[in-house]
């Protein structure tokens, strides 16, 4: 049924089939041969991130969704390690890309940027050896197998549309409040905290396009490029850290704070156009919705 709710009717097995059929692409994609181990923990990672906004949808219903939550989360930190070193390398590279569209010349010469770049690049060390690779992909495994035993108790309180509507408005309601701590204080840590209930409210969306594809497009895509801002931000915030342990590295993180300037004040734009409506406007609107799907399969 893919990520996604097709049908009014039955929400809590619907909820059931979209946890499992998310479990279950990744289970697969753990035994695939030959894939890209970076690529492939991206993947996987994910897919978690799906079911922890799935969860979020429910959760003033669910009972068990701190557990899940948690359980989800545990199993991408298994893969987490994996990535952190190559996404730097990635972050800097992009860097130096903002710097060299600067009309009156890059700020960052290209001897320097040329030696940090293989400075960043040492910290990748090898690749995890077989043995390594599965073992993390047996740990992830074995927490989505007992994750997937237990969603065929999973249960809902509530009736219809209460069932992920209060999760829905819960949640875009933090992502309002986490706009407004932003603006009062633009930190790396108040942005990063602000995309965490973003990204949630796009996975909600994502699982409600079917009601209204047409109109629910558009503020998908925005909400992804508003994640993307603020992961990008985020990115640029661990590398200042890990460029402050190098020495003579002020230019490039002065460049480096330039860009997250920029990130910041597209994000804050596009995040108070998302955000302008009220909770419980949204909240009606999207049951509104959830009214044109068929009543049941």
């Amino acid at each position: 049924m893919g990520f996604e709710f097709t049908h009014r009717g039955g929400i809590e097995r619907q909820v059931r089939s979209i946890a499992r059929e998310q479990i279950d692409k990744a289970l697969l994609e753990c035994g695939q041969d030959g894939a890209e181990f970076g690529k492939l923990v991206h993947g996987l990672r994910r897919r978690c991130k799906k079911l922890r906004g799935l969860v979020r949808l429910i959760e003033p219903h669910f009972k068990q969704w701190k557990q899940e939550n948690r359980a989800f989360g545990d199993a991408a930190d298994v893969l987490s390690g994996t990535r952190d070193a190559a996404v730097q390398v990635e972050t800097f590279a992009h860097v130096l890309a903002f710097d060299a569209r600067r009309d009156s010349g890059a700020r960052i010469d290209a001897e320097h940027g040329a030696a940090l770049m293989q400075w960043l690049e040492s910290g990748l060390g090898q690749a995890p050896a077989a043995a390594e690779r599965a073992r993390l992909l047996a740990d992830f495994a074995a927490l989505l197998k007992a994750a997937r035993k237990r969603t065929k108790d999973w249960s809902l309180s509530g009736r219809g549309f209460d069932q992920i509507g209060d999760g829905l408005e819960r949640t875009y309601r933090r992502m309002r409040d986490g706009l407004a701590s932003v603006e009062a204080a633009q930190t790396a840590e108040a942005l990063h905290a602000w995309r965490k209930d973003c990204k949630y409210h796009w996975h909600h969306v994502s699982l409600l396009l079917p009601t209204a594809p047409d109109l629910l497009r558009s503020r998908k895509a925005a909400i992804d490029r508003l994640g993307e801002m603020l992961g990008d931000h985020h990115n640029l915030a661990v590398l200042d850290e890990t460029l402050a342990t190098h020495d003579a590295v002020a230019t490039a993180r002065e460049v480096i704070a330039e860009r997250q300037a920029v990130l910041a004040f597209d994000a804050l734009e596009l995040g108070l156009q998302l955000s302008a409506e009220k909770p419980t406007k949204l909240r009606d609107r999207f049951e509104q919705y959830w009214s044109l799907l068929p009543g049941r399969s």
